[in-house]
């Protein structure tokens, strides 16, 4: 069952990205661009921490389509014991329909590991349709929405029994510059099935201090209706970066 729900997935998302030249929006600069970011904190007295957060991003762009990626690693330890080791793998794909590009089918995949919540691989697989909600030269505002497949496989730590089910899924994306120097992201997702729902949302500002080079600050929100046993349902960080785009 859920092999064949992951190949129509896939092959119903291939299916949409044929050439088309009513879509083109010439305006675009086309090819590979993308940003690495790190941070690192390392606290020392009374409490001992440090916090490691690396991530790249990657976008490829043709005239009617897109590939986004995302690659995150986090680690955390606190009084020489580590409390966090996080992995995450996010790739979707576009095909635009408008030569605005305010249109959109996507399909996605996404996998995540995260060892202190005892998750061996959490994978999903989605694939929907996206809008421009909101425009300006300042701010761009932009929803999906679809379905898709989750796959959970825990680790032996944990009595947890993997699980796996139908999901619906909702994406907001908030992007506004107050100016040439300071910018504003907000990002907004749900997956929700019978089993279980999870929502992360990441908010952040954008300080550009170099022609490439950026300062940010961002707060970082996760939920599960469901986790491991001993594992709480709400997880926290804020994060000091650098970004160097490319």
């Amino acid at each position: 069952m859920k092999q064949r729900f992951i190949r129509t997935i896939i092959v119903a998302g291939m299916a949409t990205l044929p050439f088309s030249a009513s879509a083109v929006d010439t305006d675009l600069k086309y090819g590979l661009s993308g940003s690495g970011e790190i941070g690192f904190t390392n606290n020392t007295g009374n409490t001992e921490s440090t916090i490691l957060y690396a991530g790249l991003k990657g976008k490829y762009v043709q005239p009617v389509y897109e590939i986004r990626s995302l690659i995150e690693a986090q680690y955390q330890s606190e009084n020489s014991v580590q409390t966090q080791e996080r992995y995450l793998l996010d790739v979707q794909g576009n095909r635009f329909y408008s030569r605005d590009r305010g249109y959109y089918s996507y399909v996605g995949a996404r996998f995540e590991k995260s060892r202190f919540e005892f998750i061996d691989l959490d994978s999903i697989y989605s694939l929907g349709l996206g809008k421009d909600l909101y425009r300006t030269e300042q701010t761009k505002a932009t929803g999906e929405i679809g379905i898709g497949y989750q796959i959970t496989d825990y680790s032996s730590s944990t009595t947890e029994k993997d699980s796996d089910q139908l999901i619906g899924r909702l994406k907001i994306d908030l992007d506004h510059s107050f100016n040439d120097v300071t910018a504003f992201h907000q990002d907004l997702t749900l997956t929700t099935g019978y089993d279980q729902s999870k929502v992360e949302s990441n908010t952040g500002l954008k300080f550009k201090i170099a022609d490439q080079l950026k300062l940010s600050a961002t707060y970082k929100y996760r939920y599960n209706s469901k986790p491991a046993a001993g594992i709480k349902d709400v997880d926290t960080q804020t994060i000091l970066t650098l970004i160097y785009d490319f």
